[in-house]
């Protein structure tokens, strides 16, 4: 089992591989596993908060137990809230989670090996029985020249991230390369849960980035349009003299302000937003993470000006020449630290008199010292296009009939947040047709087995960020919870896969999933608990036939009222007269090498015309732009 590293997903897919009795390797780019938990600077746990989603009080449910995975629920009681902050339930500094919980996880694991600062730079695949899988990946591991804490971490990424993929020595470190293969005649099976999905590119694997064309697309379409990512880093209020870590940046790198304001919020709020240390008011020995934006416009140190990942055509190109380094724009890392430089000079400036001069970049308590995060805060990667082109989308979160999300038969996690999109500039943080599913925020949803992998990959298994998802659910997937237990499914998956020595596409082609649910359900719940009742209640059994795995058609008043009127898993219907609907049908038709599929159907006296939902959203998109015209 390999498992690409570096979010918070990917730690919890090694751990539950290996716990699965998997021989586990975790390839891991920093020093600090566990992804947005510690070196991506986001130790201030997202949670569902809305008293009010669609009826369900999202708040009062995501605060179970019974509702989360249930080790890291445990995990967050344990540390508690030494932070004292306001956006979260548990704000505490990483070195609390990285040398506490997350140390002795990995410890007790005899089947885990952990490989520290190494990144993949190469991919080979084969074919087997029609089908490709990949059959080795190629590592380069990194070992700090320099002694101290801060061994290996005196440059940020921007200027760094070069050394890491290239196999040559440097002025910084030794280099080794480490190729994982399968051993003994056994099957391999790789989990991509990377923050720049490495293997996704690598592999020439079927996948997105950015936004979609339509929510279902499967086609790539806008992958210069995604969400903004931030370098994060903390301050600390200091004595003078007092601070040996601690230091501001040099002035030459902050002389513009961008238009920084606190919103609604002061400066002892925003102080407050994300504190990892300290409590009541600001005081000298506290200490704060830096990531902030508040409302709709771009105020804080978010980097919204171009998208971190490069256009689809130009990473292929660097993996045929041989020359990936993540499949990133150096320019937008060195953007995003240079806002982040301007941010922290500005806030300190704004500190109440009683602090002027004595708020600080802490390096001590984020391991570096050119004074951020080890790694960025992603909100985004490389999506996969699952088996059969399936995607995770928007109507499985907010649409389907009752108190939940669709209940996929084939569900191996619950999770719950919202649309949460950050925009970058000029792109306005939407995919066509999206406000539709923008008003309605999700319900307690669930993740399938099927959204887990890879249409051409057949030992490929993603998480994370990297899972076969739409660029929306992306966004309500993407917090802390959502990883842990996308990841947690993902190490149980590939470790089944391993007992039967067979792949994911095998796995899903066989409707076999009901041992993994079995074995996933020891460490998160398959079900929703809402006030007294379980969900899906035990009438609910969808029918499995196929990739469709169609559930009962259900009727939504709100869906009536914004695309059709009866809502299943795979097909839109909408209500007569449907006349530019047909219209617009047949221009796809007369586009389309493989005329669409659509009927005229009854249902409940009604009259309904009846499509797969990729050819609906096609043809509401066409419709959109013609009214934007």
């Amino acid at each position: 089992m390999l498992v690409i590293g570096g979010s918070t997903s990917a730690l919890f897919a090694a751990l539950h591989a290996a716990r699965e009795g998997a021989s586990t390797c975790l390839v891991e780019p920093t020093d600090w596993a566990g992804g947005q938990l510690t070196a991506g600077g986001v130790p201030a746990i997202d949670f569902a908060w809305r008293e009010d989603a669609q009826g369900v009080d999202a708040k009062a449910a995501h605060k179970e137990r019974c509702n989360n995975h249930y080790e890291f629920h445990d995990w967050l009681q344990a540390i508690g809230n030494p932070g004292d902050c306001t956006v979260s339930r548990h704000c505490f500094l990483p070195s609390s989670l990285l040398h506490g919980p997350i140390a002795k996880a990995v410890r007790r694991e005899s089947n885990l090996r952990v490989f520290l600062n190494a990144v993949p730079v190469a991919v080979e695949t084969e074919t087997k029985g029609g089908k490709r899988e990949i059959s080795k990946v190629v590592a380069v591991q990194r070992f700090p020249k320099a002694s101290g804490r801060f061994a290996g971490y005196e440059r940020a990424l921007s200027a760094a991230i070069d050394d890491w993929y290239s196999p040559r020595p440097s002025a910084f470190f030794h280099k080794r390369r480490v190729s994982f293969g399968p051993r003994d005649g056994r099957k391999m099976a790789v989990i991509e849960a990377s923050e720049f999905g490495d293997i996704l590119a690598l592999s020439n694997a079927r996948h997105l980035v950015g936004e979609d064309e339509f929510e279902g697309s499967t086609r790539q379409w806008r992958s210069g349009c995604g969400q903004s990512f931030t370098a994060v880093f903390n301050l600390s209020i200091t004595n003078n003299g007092e601070a040996p870590n601690d230091r501001s940046w040099p002035a030459e790198d902050t002389p513009r302000e961008h238009g920084f304001s606190f919103g609604a919020y002061d400066w002892s709020k925003v102080w407050q937003y994300r504190r990892l240390k300290g409590c009541g008011a600001p005081d000298i020995g506290q200490i704060s993470a830096m990531n902030w934006k508040q409302g709709d416009a771009n105020n804080g140190n978010d980097y919204a000006e171009r998208p971190l990942f490069l256009p689809f055509d130009a990473a292929r190109e660097t993996v045929e020449q041989g020359q990936w380094r993540g499949g990133v724009d150096i320019e937008a890392l060195a953007g995003a630290e240079r806002r982040s430089r301007h941010f922290q000079s500005w806030f300190a400036r704004q500190a109440p008199s009683a602090f002027r001069g004595l708020v600080h970049v802490d390096t001590e308590s984020v391991g570096t010292r050119h004074g951020f995060y080890k790694f960025p805060y992603l909100r985004e990667s490389r999506r996969s296009v699952g088996c059969g082109g399936f995607l995770i989308c928007a109507w499985d979160l907010s649409f389907f009939p009752g108190p939940t999300g669709f209940a996929f038969a084939d569900r191996v996690a619950t999770t719950l947040y919202d649309y949460d999109i950050h925009a970058l500039d000029g792109c306005g943080g939407k995919t066509e047709a999206a406000d539709i599913y923008w008003r309605k925020h999700p319900k307690p949803f669930y993740l399938p087995l099927r959204a887990f992998s890879n249409d051409t990959i057949a030992n490929l298994i993603v998480a994370g960020k990297c899972m076969a998802q739409s660029f929306l659910v992306n966004a309500a997937t993407r917090l802390h919870p959502g990883e842990v237990v996308s990841g947690t499914a993902a190490g149980v998956i590939a470790a089944h896969c391993s007992r039967k020595a067979a792949s994911m596409h095998q796995l899903i082609e066989g409707l076999d999933f009901k041992e993994v649910q079995t074995r996933v359900s020891r460490y998160q719940p398959l079900e929703w608990k809402i006030g007294n009742e379980t969900f899906p209640q035990d009438g609910h059994k969808p029918a499995t036939i196929g990739f469709g795995f169609s559930g009962p058609c259900g009727w939504n008043a709100d869906w009536a009222d914004s695309l059709g009127a009866c809502h299943d898993r795979d097909f839109l219907y909408f209500p007569a007269p449907y006349a530019e609907i047909e219209s617009l049908m047949g221009k796809i038709r007369r586009k389309s090498a493989a005329p669409p599929f659509f009927e005229k159907v009854s249902r409940g006296g009604g009259r309904f015309l009846k499509c797969p939902k990729k050819t609906g959203f096609e043809a509401l998109s066409l419709k959109f732009a013609k009214i934007s015209r």
